[in-house]
């Protein structure tokens, strides 16, 4: 399988006051066009780390940092305002902490995508179709009668919802999923995941899930084990 995403020995250290604090020591990871790889390891292994370079929203330290490719194309080659399409235009973002905003309603949040990567102009003309598609999802993921409500209304798992909802608005290749359900509890987060495993097979929508739950890891095609900044072997989903 041709990899959609891939990232090849990345390295990355952060600079605490005087000392260097290496987060990830020659990470690689490739996820195929329609595939789910979940990456598990413990808290501080990394893992979001490495999710935020696959989708742009940092980078990989500048001196043998490694690469990130995406259909080919290297991240470390795009200009800024390729980079900034491509994190608007390919991947869309899930979060364990939601990231909605609380002055803006349910349907308001989800539209958000869009108004980003659309600009003004662009999202008027297109603002009934776009309109209609939120309410699609949002309908889909049991929130059809939630559009007005504001995520302090809602419950941790009708916020997930919201976030999952906004990140598929632009219909991206790639899905990036930060603890998706670190926040729920078990039968809500086993609900949500079921819904974007249901939608990824209706769509080919690739997802490179990270977790530290084996049984969130359990859901994916393909598990791979960060540990202390390095990947480990990938295979069949862990048992639990």
């Amino acid at each position: 399988m041709t990899p959609i995403l891939e990232a090849t020995s990345i390295c990355k250290t952060y600079r605490l006051g005087r000392v260097d604090v290496p987060v990830l020591r020659g990470a690689s990871i490739e996820a195929g066009e329609g595939e789910c790889v979940a990456v598990l390891g413990a808290s501080g292994s990394g893992k979001s780390t490495l999710l935020h370079i696959l989708g742009g929203l940092d980078r990989p330290d500048r001196t043998d940092g490694g690469s990130v490719s995406f259909r080919g194309s290297a991240l470390q080659d795009m200009s800024a305002g390729e980079l900034d399409r491509y994190r608007r235009t390919n991947v869309g973002f899930v979060f364990q902490f939601y990231h909605l905003l609380p002055e803006l309603n349910v349907l308001q949040n989800t539209l958000l995508a869009p108004m980003v990567r659309n600009g003004r102009f662009a999202y008027t003309k297109r603002s009934g179709e776009l309109r209609t598609r939120a309410e699609g999802l949002l309908s889909r993921f049991g929130l059809g009668e939630r559009l007005r409500h504001r995520p302090v209304e809602l419950s941790g798992g009708e916020r997930q919802r919201v976030a999952i909802a906004r990140a598929l608005m632009n219909e991206p290749d790639v899905l990036l999923a930060d603890e998706p359900t670190g926040n729920l509890d078990q039968t809500t987060g086993a609900s949500i995941l079921a819904a974007m495993m249901e939608l990824r097979a209706e769509t080919g929508l690739t997802m490179v899930v990270v977790t530290h739950d084996k049984a969130t890891a359990q859901r994916a095609d393909r598990v791979v084990e960060l540990r202390d900044g390095v990947m480990g072997a990938s295979g069949a989903p862990v048992p639990a």
